[in-house]
């Protein structure tokens, strides 16, 4: 009977060794070899991870390759959650219940949000006029002064142009999700940066 109860505890040891050996993501071996492989497979079996860049931080401007996905204003970006940017936020200035989402206004209106109100998700991220000085680098000259060249230097030679309204212009970067739109109201003008998803043509 001793070697018996011995020989089972072992024997459960041993089976539990090969099953966690045969299924390294879930490997807890302390070797230094193994655990850089499973941290990188990681973020790939949910989604893959996408570098954020802070507007207020860093000039998106001169990011190569960037996108809407990698943009985020006081810490909130496309499809954040309505607690996670009040959690950033705090409470907005004023809010607007439209057909389908809430548009709320933050920092001295220099920052407007789209939530769906179905999916509770931050779907356009507004950062107008009234931000350019928290705004690092070009895009702060961007949003104070609205420069074409440097927003095609910055973004790309060959945005799509259009009026949405008789006193807007807009220059759209589909791919990109990066809109620019230059507003002209009771002699005065204002600039902002839209972040939407991106979209292939």
């Amino acid at each position: 009977m001793t070697v018996k109860t011995l020989c089972r505890p072992l024997l459960c040891f041993l089976i539990l060794s090969c099953l966690s050996c045969s299924q390294p993501s879930k490997s807890t071996s302390s070797s230094p070899a193994q655990p850089q492989p499973i941290k990188a497979a990681e973020p790939s079996a949910s989604a893959p991870e996408t570098k954020v860049y802070e507007v207020s931080k860093e000039d998106i401007t001169k990011i190569p390759g960037i996108t809407s996905r990698n943009i985020s204003v006081k810490g909130v970006k496309l499809g954040d959650r309505t607690r996670d940017v009040d959690k950033l936020l705090g409470k907005p200035i004023k809010t607007e219940n439209l057909p389908k989402l809430y548009r709320s206004a933050y920092e001295n209106h220099g920052i407007y949000l789209d939530i769906d109100r179905y999916a509770g998700k931050v779907n356009t991220i507004y950062i107008n006029t009234n931000y350019y000085k928290k705004a690092k680098g070009d895009l702060s000259d961007l949003l104070a002064h609205g420069k074409l060249d440097l927003l095609k230097k910055s973004f790309g030679e060959n945005p799509v142009e259009s009026t949405p309204e008789p006193n807007a212009t807009m220059w759209e970067y589909r791919e990109k999700g990066i809109q620019f739109i230059h507003l002209k109201q009771a002699g005065t003008a204002s600039y902002t940066l839209k972040l939407v998803e991106p979209r292939k043509y």
